[in-house]
């Protein structure tokens, strides 16, 4: 009887000790090899210090409800692939992290030339559903472009620290902050990018807010609709906010492209307030329905028709340059309607405005 009492209370003592997962279960690793048993075991555990084979993706399948910790520096290894380097999925999942970089090691890869040149793997996609929370992570130097939301819901993204600087002299291209398609209840906030293209790309989703953003050294607080030949779902945009964001030494200060060489589709409900710009070098803000290709073609379409685009709060000045220029908005036939403008004041560019479509509660 002595003896069976002890061992009821060697298991129970063991069981207390690993509350997250099964007997024997290691929930903290720093070793690749060991990850995605600590993922499969685990739904709270922590990942530190890892680095990762190349052309490999350090791929985290969450269980429901699990929180994450990424502590220390996590690298990979290099290869000229596609990537990601990093998957995050899962429902209800809490990822926070502690003191950590996610260091691309874009140098590795930079030549200048994006998309165009040698392969470059994307850096970080999250997959979250279910009322998630990523929190607290620093990338650095990320090979190609940073966060891509991709087939995520109800997830919030809080406190990211998206550092490329060191892609301005060492070829740095494509470098995207956040990309988002194909999502939708998104929250992106307090967040910091400093990289060498657009700060936020909206693709394709709806229902999404990006607040206290600081914006520098890219091309601004983006949509880019119509990259699908599909037609519908696939190029839709509806019910995005960017509130209390700041954007400086950009190309761009907000920039919504549709593109002529898409099928069909639409943005509608799309609200900017409270932006506040500084040494804009082109646009403050950029309208324009004539993407085609990659670059704008000056001949606009209406397959992707704006609707209810709202401005207010807009604010700031141009750096000035000879190309520079306030507001551009360049509509097709039909393409715009019913928008709303106000408090829209951009000073210091050189070229006019020039708007083809008038916004209501603003003259061009």
């Amino acid at each position: 009887m002595i003896k069976l009492v002890a061992l009821i209370a060697t298991i129970a003592a063991s069981v207390h000790a690993s509350p997250s997962g099964p007997l024997n279960a290691s929930c903290t690793v720093s070793s690749y090899d060991d990850v995605a048993s600590a993922v499969s075991s685990c739904t709270t555990l922590t990942l530190k210090d890892i680095t990762v084979p190349a052309e490999t993706t350090l791929q985290l399948k969450l269980q429901t409800g699990t929180k994450l910790t990424l502590e220390g520096t996590f690298k990979w290894e290099y290869a000229e692939w596609k990537g990601p380097l990093m998957e995050i999925s899962g429902s209800k999942v809490t990822v926070t992290g502690s003191s950590v970089t996610l260091d691309g090691r874009g140098a590795k890869w930079w030549d200048g030339k994006g998309d165009k040149g040698i392969t470059k793997p994307k850096f970080l996609r999250i997959k979250t559903t279910g009322g998630s929370t990523l929190k607290d992570i620093k990338l650095l130097n990320c090979p190609h472009q940073c966060v891509s939301i991709n087939s995520a819901s109800d997830t919030t993204i809080d406190n990211f620290d998206i550092e490329v600087t060191a892609g301005d002299d060492a070829g740095g291209h494509n470098t995207d902050g956040f990309d988002v398609s194909s999502s939708t209840g998104i929250t992106v906030k307090n967040s910091v990018v400093k990289n060498q293209d657009d700060c936020v790309a909206v693709n394709q989703g709806s229902d999404m807010l990006f607040e206290k953003l600081t914006c520098s050294g890219g091309h601004g607080l983006s949509l880019s609709v119509g990259q699908s030949t599909d037609n519908g779902s696939a190029n839709q945009v509806s019910n995005i906010t960017f509130s209390d964001c700041t954007v400086t030494k950009s190309d761009n200060g907000i920039h919504v492209k549709t593109h002529t060489d898409a099928g069909t589709g639409s943005v509608k409900d799309v609200t900017y307030k409270n932006i506040k710009l500084s040494s804009i070098k082109k646009y403050g803000i950029n309208v324009q329905e004539d993407y085609k290709s990659g670059s704008s073609s000056g001949t606009p379409k209406a397959n992707i028709p704006i609707s209810n685009l709202k401005m207010s709060g807009i604010t700031g000045s141009m750096t000035g340059d000879s190309s520079s220029m306030p507001v551009y908005i360049l509509c097709a036939d039909g393409g715009c309607s019913s928008w709303t403008w106000s408090d829209v004041s951009i000073t210091n560019g050189v070229k006019s405005s020039s708007c083809n479509y008038e916004p209501s509660g603003y003259t061009c």
